[in-house]
C-alpha cells in the first residue's frame, strides 16, 4: 500500500477501492477505503500547527516528472483509517534523484546570476539613477559600506554606500583620485 484515504460510497466497487465493515473502527456504517500511488511514496511527514496536525506524503508524479506533497490525514477532523507507507521503487528513486540534480543545478546557475549582477568590490558598474552623480557614470567599486539614508519625517533607513573609482588614478598615499560615492541600489553591474 502507498496512500489510503476513506472515499464515498460511490466509489465502491472499484479494483482499489476497499470496504470495511466499521467493526475495526467501530463506526455503524461500513467505510471505503482508496489505496493509490502505489510505488510512487518517497516519503511521509507531519505538519504541526498549533491546535491540529496536518499529515502527508511526497509522492513521484511520473506525468510531471516531479514530487507533489499530498495530505492524506489531519486532526482536524476524524481520519483515523487513512494512512500511508513509503513504497518508492528503485526506479522512482532514481527518477526523484535525478530530478534533485536538475533542480540542484537550475539553483547554482541562478545563484551564479544573481551574483554577477550584484554590484560588489572590483565589478565594474554604471549609476542609472540617483541626484548627487550624473547618470551614466561608469567605473570600477573599490568600498562598499553600510551607511543610513534619511528621508521625509527623519525616518531612517539601512543602506549600502559604495565608492567607484571613475579611473585607475592613485594619489600619493595609493588612494584613487577621482572617485565618487552613491548608494547601491543606484547602479548596475556591467562587468564583473
Amino acid at each position: 500500500m502507498s496512500i489510503t484515504r476513506m472515499v464515498g460510497a460511490d466509489k465502491a466497487g472499484q479494483p482499489n477501492v476497499v470496504v470495511n465493515d466499521g467493526a475495526v473502527f467501530q463506526t455503524k456504517d461500513p467505510i471505503y477505503l482508496e489505496t493509490t500511488h502505489v510505488g510512487l511514496v518517497l516519503w511521509v511527514g507531519e505538519h504541526n500547527f498549533h491546535d491540529d496536525s496536518d499529515f502527508y506524503a511526497i509522492v513521484w508524479n511520473p506525468i510531471k516528472g516531479c514530487p507533489e506533497e499530498i495530505e492524506y490525514a489531519t486532526t482536524r477532523a476524524w481520519t483515523y483509517p487513512n494512512h500511508a507507507f513509503v513504497d518508492a521503487t528503485p526506479e522512482v528513486k532514481a527518477a526523484y534523484q535525478a530530478y534533485l540534480g536538475v533542480e540542484a543545478e537550475k539553483a547554482r546557475l541562478e545563484r551564479i546570476t544573481i551574483e554577477a549582477k550584484t554590484p560588489g568590490i572590483g565589478k565594474k558598474v554604471r549609476v542609472v539613477k540617483g541626484n548627487k552623480v550624473a547618470v551614466g557614470t561608469e567605473g570600477v567599486i573599490f568600498w562598499v559600506g553600510s551607511a543610513k539614508k534619511y528621508g521625509p519625517s527623519r525616518w531612517v533607513k539601512p543602506v549600502t554606500k559604495i565608492g567607484i573609482a571613475l579611473d585607475y588614478t592613485k594619489d600619493a598615499s595609493g588612494r584613487y583620485a577621482n572617485v565618487v560615492w552613491t548608494y547601491v541600489e543606484n547602479v548596475e553591474v556591467i562587468a564583473a
